[in-house]
């Protein structure tokens, strides 16, 4: 399948619980082990879920191992919830689905403060051992922002190509950069990429919100070619995250629903490339059925394979 679609981190149909955490004060060892092995038999059930419903696509939720980087989780779950954690695994091996994890904006490795960069290391950290202790490839990655610009764009730019080609291979084998609303645009990216090398990850739009108001800003194609040319063999096809604008909302709200009209003329634009899509919609798994359904139905789409 050339264009596998997926959502993030909730499935809205089952309302099975996979992102369960509680309150810092409240996450004593035995509350956080309970959240742990109720978050990880959730999410084998959603993506047992996925699979039944042909959606290969999934990013699991940074929320799966409450506190993970903070100093109050002291459980190695790689280690004591390992049988569970090999099982999603394998099943994820077995039927060729794809996952990813997205950390939040917490990750600055640019960022001029030391104990910013020591505690976004962290974070990062733990996302590339959840994804290790699957036991997957290198194709199933995990996407994170540049970070800030903290009133000097060119500097904090050399910061993260400093920072990020001093962290140890196995961190940069899994991780891709996507393209934000606030501080970096695609050229931005392109110009990172040429220093260290990263896959970039499309996000349409954030470009909408953020970009460099020039004509080429226009010529999407020639951007997701420019994006996709950054993945390699080990690194798998590239991703894309799509959605739409919630209107009357700030700039780059996702709306609720995928605007199946839009999609569509998307879609048919841009299906003789290779990329997955990461639907990032507040309806989650409702928009890609929705889409499914589209795609059953509508005269110009029905023969073709996602």
């Amino acid at each position: 399948m050339k264009h596998r679609i997926g959502y993030a981190c909730i499935n809205l149909t089952t309302g099975i619980p996979l992102n369960r955490t509680c309150r810092l004060a409240n996450a004593s060892d035995s509350k956080l082990r309970e959240l742990i092995k109720t978050n990880l038999d959730g999410l084998r059930q959603v993506l047992e879920w996925n699979r039944q419903n042909e959606i290969y696509h999934f990013r699991i939720s940074s929320d799966v191992v409450p506190f993970a980087s903070h100093e109050v989780n002291k459980i190695k779950w790689w280690k004591d919830f390992k049988d569970e954690l090999q099982d999603i695994g394998s099943f994820i091996n077995e039927n060729n689905l794809k996952v990813a994890m997205h950390p939040s904006q917490v990750v600055n490795i640019n960022s001029p403060r030391e104990e910013v960069v020591k505690s976004s290391i962290k974070e990062l950290e733990w996302h590339v051992k959840f994804l290790d202790s699957l036991e997957l490839d290198s194709t199933h990655k995990i996407v994170f922002h540049a970070g800030g610009v903290y009133g000097d764009k060119p500097e904090a730019i050399k910061r993260f190509i400093k920072i990020y080609k001093e962290l140890p291979e196995n961190f940069k084998s899994r991780l891709t950069l996507e393209n934000d609303d606030k501080s970096y645009n695609v050229w931005d990216l392109i110009e990172i990429n040429k220093e260290v090398e990263i896959p970039l990850v499309f996000d349409n739009l954030h470009h909408e919100v953020l970009n460099a108001q020039k004509p080429e800003d226009k010529d999407i194609e020639l951007i997701m070619k420019t994006f996709f040319s950054t993945w390699d063999e080990k690194s798998g096809i590239p991703d894309i995250h799509y959605s739409t604008q919630k209107k009357g909302a700030r700039a780059g709200s996702h709306a609720e629903s995928i605007n199946l009209k839009e999609f569509k003329e998307f879609f048919l634009k841009y299906m003789h490339l290779d990329f997955y899509i990461m639907f990032e919609t507040k309806d989650k798994d409702k928009s890609v059925l929705a889409v499914y359904e589209m795609f059953k139905t509508d005269p110009d789409l029905k023969n073709i394979e996602i």
